[in-house]
């Protein structure tokens, strides 16, 4: 008898919440309707008068207001790379500059982005110590491109290596030393350090690059700017944030020269052009060169010497020169050589008409080889170094410096353009107050 009375009540309860079900209405339907709809001006973010600024390597913090919070899901973006899935964000730069920030909210299919910039900042750093070199300590690599002057500048023996040939630059340019090296042609370059972080002074140029650019004598134009043999070397230039005493590969920027923010600025821009150079600038620009398999044996394979093609569509051959004899491609390289970079437009002309006096054009500021050693704009503002995005990046100062060739070209009997190199000096150590651009 108590076992079935037990099953009834059981069986009358579970009758009783269905039954009632159908007269409340809740339905998930209408669960839904009732529910907190988010609209964009519900999120709300306080941005200080400034902005947002950070520091490298700092908790940087935000902070989220929000009518409800009801079925919200929240996702941080740098540069449309995910960083974190949370209400409030809490995140460390790893390295300055001006870095754009989003905030996507989403309820269901209802998404709302919410942009944001955020200018990070580096720390302070310690001046030089007493008795610091202001010229080139080390050189942590060197590889040139075609060149006749490749395997010259300097020297290459039988046998030599990767290291060796760092060790041979680093005695022709280091220490103030005043040896020349070659870059060769496009994409050639050298990687160089200090025993100190060079210091980014505000308003002043903070080192020099020395090159060997000079000025034509006898230009047959007389009305042309200046110019003369200026193979410009674009500038790459990178702070050591981890203090791991090397250049990583995150922490490179490019010093932004005048082609980089505005080549039909160039005094002679229209004169390249019209003569038929290329004056466009490239950024992420790729060459590569093939090793010849051997070495010309007359003259009449000088123009058809080392191939070359380039990611514009464009190939072409590297020549060789009646005063330059030795292999033009750096013998301890592999059997194929790519660089990438920013190429610069072609400012070689030939004033003369007929093929014998070419003219290479100066650039006006920012690049190596590309101005007289004495004059101001062969030095370099820290201030001018840019991302990936053209953004300024405020770095504080310098520990590593890249040096490669800029130009594609070749200039009939004067060769390639080829970026040289004599060497690099901290402006501050020296004394040397140059105002900056």
């Amino acid at each position: 008898m108590n076992v079935k009375i037990t099953w009834r009540f059981l069986l009358l309860l579970l009758t009783s919440i269905l039954f009632a079900g159908t007269f409340t209405g809740c339905s998930n339907d209408d669960e839904i309707n009732d529910r907190y709809m988010l609209k964009k001006e519900d999120i709300t973010v306080a941005v200080p008068g400034d902005g947002f600024k950070a520091k490298v390597n700092q908790l940087f913090k935000i902070e989220v207001n929000s009518v409800s919070d009801d079925a919200l899901t929240y996702r941080w973006f740098i540069d449309d790379k995910p960083i974190a899935q949370t209400k409030n964000l809490e995140h460390m730069f790893e390295k300055g500059g001006m870095f754009g920030l989003k905030l996507q909210v989403s309820q269901d299919n209802i998404t709302f982005d919410y942009y944001f910039t955020v200018l990070v900042e580096y720390g302070p750093i310690d001046p030089p110590a007493e008795g610091s070199n202001p010229f080139i300590t080390k050189v942590f690599d060197y590889m040139p491109a075609v060149g006749q002057f490749t395997n010259k500048l300097p020297l290459y023996e039988d046998g030599d290596t990767q290291e060796i040939m760092n060790q041979k630059v680093l005695d022709d340019i280091g220490n103030n030393n005043r040896g020349m090296i070659t870059l060769g042609g496009f994409g050639g370059y050298v990687v160089v350090g200090f025993d100190h972080t060079i210091q980014n002074i505000e308003g002043k140029r903070d080192f020099r690059v020395l090159g060997n650019a000079f000025y034509a004598n006898s230009n047959p134009n007389p009305n042309a700017p200046e110019g003369g043999s200026c193979e410009p070397g674009v500038i790459m230039v990178a702070y050591d944030v981890n203090a791991n005493g090397k250049p990583d590969n995150d922490e490179w920027f490019e010093i932004a020269g005048s082609a980089h923010v505005n080549s039909t600025g160039e005094l002679w821009y229209e004169m390249a052009r019209a003569r038929g150079n290329d004056v466009n600038t490239y950024f992420n620009y790729k060459i590569t060169y093939h090793k010849p398999a051997i070495e010309p044996t007359s003259s009449d394979e000088w123009c058809t010497y080392i191939r070359w093609e380039d990611n514009q569509g464009n190939s072409g051959y590297k020549v060789k020169n009646q005063f330059h004899r030795q292999p033009y491609y750096p013998l301890w390289a592999g059997d194929t050589l790519s660089f990438t970079g920013t190429c610069l437009p072609q400012n070689g002309i030939d004033e003369s008409g007929i093929g014998n006096y070419f003219v290479l054009y100066k650039f006006r500021y920012g690049y190596a080889d590309n101005e007289v050693n004495t004059y101001d704009d062969a030095s370099i503002d820290i201030s001018w170094a840019i991302d990936k995005n053209g953004k300024r990046v405020n770095l504080p100062g310098v520990d590593f410096i890249k040096i490669y060739c800029g130009v594609n070209q070749e200039n009939g009997w004067l060769g390639e353009c080829s970026t040289e190199i004599l060497g690099v000096e901290d402006l501050h150590l020296l004394g040397v107050d140059i105002d900056t651009r």
